[in-house]
């Protein structure tokens, strides 16, 4: 599972981003539309989304803003007309409102009495238990006043129960936040919060349709309001806090915020408070969890003596070098002036205690005796002109590659004489004009910092290197026919560096251990001396070697031992749900053990100290143990056809040795077709279906120097079965015949799925070697790929400058010309859990363990709870279909999922099919690198694994010496599941 850690430190590259330019970026895209000539489609679109955001939709408009009073459009009125979405008053709202869910339709109806800029609001009441936050799109007059309200983005609360949570050991972990249940009131918001006030709409006097669309999440919608725009006020100075009060809040006691993920966490640092050397305490806010505009926290405390307070906090912002994180502050639910609005953060390494200053010194509120609130939300205000002139530039920069790759084809032949000015006559000043916004970019920045040279400005250095690098191609424009890839497609491109800027300065990781309100007088805490924090280390080094928490050498014997190869949150969520109540329920002790290294079981089975269960290991593992009949037979327990039909049949393939499973599936590993709809829209093609729709697709991808992904690519070391063996299975072929020695690597359909696969990659230029598709598909070459969840997850929550530029679809297939059906088979294991060989008593209370743990209920509560308190990226790929139907996966995306996750298919594992996917791997890359015939590399792979079959069928007993059949092996394949479920 990769965590926002592992995230952070991938390399990014290009993608060609959906949120939009300025004004000036139109006007020169027109002025080169004029020069080039060029009126294809894709780039009439193109202009058209160019001119539709926010920024550039506001800046036409004439009208002032609405004084008047509250303007309402009812909802009443519109579910009277369709009584299907009427909710009958829930929660006290007032009058009947709308229960909706994605898919459905809301119109509205309302009078203006003027034209003016109005500020939208939405009321509604979330009441579904997704951590999802609502979706919602909204058009006037049956069309979008502008690009963000294709996808507004309407957050829940959640609050704190108050309870501390401990582990069985005595560390304190995170506990579960409650969603709060209640009407919410939001207006018109930009969904990455690039505006920290509402987005205005300017409507002219009259009647209007407002319509409101679902996108995602569960609601009840009340009415919709058009409300005067609340300003909010000019700085003030305070007046002196005399006395000598001081309020300590504890910066991971934050009572509510926005977004479920945010946590706080235990770190060991001698500048926070509180601090444990022997077991771990939650003492600041996750910097990982607090890190995306948009998100809010907010505090209670109380106030024993009225007057004027400063406001200090001991804090931590060490992720933007050289360029501070910007925060809005609130005070019982408002921002008390523009002192507070957007303030800067600025960077450090270590814990610092800082001041919330304005230009004339320390900034004081006045608070009354008695309970205030205090709330802290991260904004991108001050980044939007540097986030929507990148995105200018990257698009412009994209279009240029694809405009060059035009004209030149995608041969990069240094002796062919074409000089690319005189089809792009403004190539040069092009170039140019981006070099000047990029500088310009950097520059605005410095306002923020103390420099007057943004090189200085470590958090734009990836600006600087863009351009800088299309200062070179400007000064030889004729050559960018050679260096083309420099712009937008090679892994170091320019567009590469831009879009690793982007992602810089979204982060704005920041921990919070204190806030305090104090007076002059007040004595702020000191963090411990030299001395103090020496003894601290000490005791910290010494308490290491005791309380080896979830270490299998600190467990009780007595109790079941799960070894989980998984990382230590995943354990702590385990082990509390199990003792909460899997125990509770039947009276069955578990203990789970961290397992760094699934390799270990081999070794621990070798020396008699295995555990008796193992979970999170990969699912070709357990094979290897259950030949040697280290295993148990999970058929031998009453209800194991219920337990196994919790999952795909192909998926269970891995799991059958002989008669028996040894195994269950605990999450998979789905396949999906990606799609850049961005790009593919700008060529007017559309996701295909079928590989032939696919094949057919690419003379128009690759004159652009686009392509496409297969997995296949992407196993340097070796293509595993995850890359062979789709096709064949596709097209209706076997690995395996009646038996291990009936090789069917050379039957007709087999062979006909191979050739397929080989002549995408040696007939149809399919990248053979693809180290890593999400770079490539941020990039935009590879603008349509075959890729895994890992990839589904990095795109998902690492790529957010692509966000709405791409979608997944089922795998692309073969179809049956007789009954027309498409077959998408992909491979999906990823891990399984495993029982080990003990007495009958402990097996069947490890079985009870496996079954409660396998059930749609228990893995949805873990998926759930997983993203809930650690983040969207750490998404739980149940196996369980029915729990994965649960989980929060936006609607559209579980769909195809789901989907395509009944045409899993593994290929079979039995004695000598490692070789089998060795052979497989050899003969590919024989074929499609070394130029080898197909059939006779397959003849020599169907002899050198009967050769290796025949040998471990001898050493396990089931041929004598002279090659005769002792007993028979079955071939695990889904009909033989079917047998063993029957």
């Amino acid at each position: 599972m990769i965590g926002k850690n592992g995230l952070k430190i991938i390399s990014m590259a290009l993608a060609v981003s959906l949120a939009l330019p300025t004004s000036s970026m139109i006007r020169e895209a027109r002025a080169e539309e004029t020069v080039t000539g060029r009126t294809s489609s894709y780039d009439a679109q193109t202009v058209q989304r160019l001119n539709s955001n926010y920024t550039s939709v506001s800046a036409a408009y004439t009208a002032g803003e609405y004084r008047g009073a509250r303007l309402v459009a009812p909802v009443s009125e519109a579910v009277a007309s369709d009584p299907a979405l009427k909710a009958a008053d829930p929660a006290g709202y007032g009058s009947d409102v709308a229960d909706v869910t994605p898919g459905d339709k809301v119109t509205l109806h309302i009078s203006v009495p003027e034209k003016a800029l109005y500020a939208v609001g939405f009321d509604y009441y979330s009441y579904d238990a997704s951590i999802l936050p609502i979706e919602l799109g909204f058009k006037v007059d049956g069309d979008y006043p502008f690009y963000e309200c294709r996808s507004l983005r309407f957050e829940t609360s959640w609050v704190s129960s108050g309870n501390v949570s401990y582990d069985r050991y005595g560390n304190e972990i995170v506990s579960l936040p409650e969603k709060r249940m209640t009407w919410e009131h939001k207006a018109l918001c930009d969904g990455s919060y690039r505006y920290s006030t509402p987005l205005l709409v300017e409507l002219e006097k009259g009647e209007h349709e407002l319509e409101v669309t679902v996108n995602e999440g569960k609601l009840y919608l009340g009415n919709v309001t058009l409300e005067p725009v609340e300003h909010i006020k000019a700085h003030t100075p305070g007046e002196a806090a005399a006395g000598e009060s001081l309020i300590i809040i504890e910066g991971e006691n934050f009572f509510e915020r926005n977004d479920s993920s945010i946590h706080a966490t235990g770190e060991y640092d001698a500048d926070l408070y509180p601090l444990n050397t022997s077991l771990t305490v939650l003492n600041t806010v996750d910097q990982d969890s607090f890190n995306t505009a948009g998100q809010k926290i907010s505090y209670s405390f109380d106030v024993e003596k009225t007057g004027w307070y400063k406001i200090g906090m001991n804090c931590r912002q060490s992720e933007k070098n050289g360029f501070p994180v910007f925060v809005n502050f609130f005070l019982d639910e408002e921002i008390k002036d523009e002192a507070f609005l957007n303030y800067p953060i600025q960077y450090s390494s270590g814990y610092e205690l800082i001041d919330l200053e304005a230009d004339e010194g320390a900034m004081s509120v006045y608070l009354e005796a008695g309970t205030h609130t205090f709330g802290m939300q991260i904004s991108a205000d001050y980044l939007r002109y540097a986030l929507e002139e990148a995105d200018a530039v990257m698009n412009a920069v994209n279009d240029l590659s694809l405009e060059v790759t035009k004209v030149a084809g995608t041969n990069k032949d240094r002796y062919r004489d074409l000089k690319l000015t005189r089809y792009i006559p403004d190539v040069q000043d092009r170039l140019y004009s981006w070099v000047d916004r990029l500088y310009a970019i950097a520059n605005d920045a410095c306002r923020y910092v103390d420099t007057d040279d943004p090189e200085d400005i470590a958090a734009f250095a990836y600006l600087i290197i863009a351009a800088k690098q299309l200062k070179t191609l400007a000064e030889e424009p004729d050559e960018l026919v050679y260096r083309v890839d420099e712009l937008s497609t090679s892994v170091n491109s320019i567009n590469t560096q831009i879009a690793n800027f982007i992602d810089l300065i979204n982060r704005n990781d920041l921990s919070i251990d204190r806030i305090y309100f104090y007076q002059d007088d007040a004595k702020l805490p000191k963090g411990p001396g030299f001395f103090e924090r020496i003894w601290l280390g000490i005791l910290r080094f010494i308490n290491s070697f005791f309380g080896q928490s979830y270490s299998s050498s600190n467990v009780d014997e007595e109790h079941i031992q799960v070894w989980v190869n998984r990382p230590r949150q995943y354990l702590e969520i385990m082990q509390k749900m199990i003792d909460d109540k899997f125990t509770p329920q039947t009276g069955i002790y578990v203990d789970l053990s961290l397992m760094t290294d699934a390799n270990k079981l081999v070794l621990s089975n070798a020396s008699g100290d295995t555990p008796d269960i193992a979970t999170g290991i990969n699912y070709s593992i357990p094979f290897e143990l259950g030949i040697r009949g280290a295993l148990v037979d999970l058929t031998k327990f009453d209800n194991y056809r219920e337990v196994f039909g919790r999952y795909s049949e192909g998926l269970l393939v891995p799991s059958v040795i002989g008669e028996t499973l040894i195994s269950l599936p605990e999450t998979m590993n789905f396949y999906v077709m990606f799609c850049r709809t961005d790009i593919l829209e700008k060529m007017g093609l559309s996701a295909p279906d079928t590989i032939d729709e696919l094949v057919a697709m690419l003379p128009d991808l690759q004159m652009r120097g686009l392509n496409v992904y297969y997995p296949t690519a992407a196993m340097l070391a070796m293509r595993n079965f995850h890359g062979t063996t789709p096709l064949v299975f596709q097209n209706g072929g076997s690995l395996y015949g009646k038996d291990p020695l009936d090789i069917l690597v050379g039957s007709e359909e087999t062979v006909r799925g191979f050739t397929q696969l080989t002549e995408l990659f040696t007939i149809y230029d399919l990248p053979v070697d693809v180290p890593n598709f999400y770079q490539h598909f941020r990039n935009g070459d590879l603008c349509i790929g075959i890729a895994d969840f890992n990839s589904y997850n990095l795109i998902k929550n690492a790529a957010p400058e692509i966000a709405n530029s791409w979608s997944i679809y089922p795998v692309p297939g073969v179809m049956d010309e007789d009954t027309k059906e498409i077959a998408r088979y992909m491979s999906g294991g990823a891990e399984s859990t495993v029982m080990f060989a003990s007495n009958d008593e402990r097996e069947q209370q490890a079985w009870k363990f496996m079954d409660w743990w396998s059930t749609a209920d228990v893995q949805a509560e873990f998926g759930q709870l997983l993203q809930i308190m650690y983040g969207d990226e750490y998404i739980w790929p149940t196996a369980n279909l029915e729990a994965f139907d649960m989980l929060p996966f936006s609607t559209s995306d579980r769909q195809i999922i789901r989907e395509q996750a009944q045409s899993i298919l593994e290929a079979p594992r039995l004695l000598g099919s490692y070789m089998m996917e060795r052979e497989l791997s050899n003969a590919f890359n024989d074929i499609v690198v070394n130029g080898e015939t197909l059939r006779s590399r397959l003849d020599e792979a169907v002899k050198i694994v009967n050769s290796e079959t025949v040998r471990k069928l001898t050493e396990f007993g089931y041929l004598d010496e002279n090659g005769q059949m002792i007993k028979e092996y079955p071939i695990p394949n889904v009909e033989k599941v079917r047998e063993i479920l029957r």
